[in-house]
């Protein structure tokens, strides 16, 4: 009898389906460095997240949101917050 081994899924028609698979190193991507993040805070205590220093002044988002999923139009302008909440103070933590 002339029998054909069907073609399994790690194997191509007219082959066993006995495959040896050869790992490949896999070498780690570099890191990439962490973008400072500078903190402010307001005289009530709330914490404010430097989020552009451009030449129209400095944007700030609240501390807990991700500026790549906040609105542009909801970004607070330095001046804007001082006349709302108070001065912003930039805040030292540790890392």
């Amino acid at each position: 009898m002339n029998h054909k081994p069907s073609p399994t899924p790690t194997g191509l028609p007219g082959q066993s389906g006995i495959t040896h698979h050869i790992p490949l190193p896999v070498r780690p991507l570099p890191a990439l460095p962490t973008p400072l993040v500078e903190l402010y805070v307001d005289p009530r205590g709330f914490v404010w997240k430097l989020v552009e220093d451009g030449q129209d002044g400095r944007l700030f988002v609240p501390e807990q949101v991700n500026p790549a999923s906040c609105p542009r139009m909801v970004w607070a302008r330095e001046d804007e917050l001082a006349e709302t909440v108070g001065t912003l103070t930039r805040l030292e933590r540790a890392a």
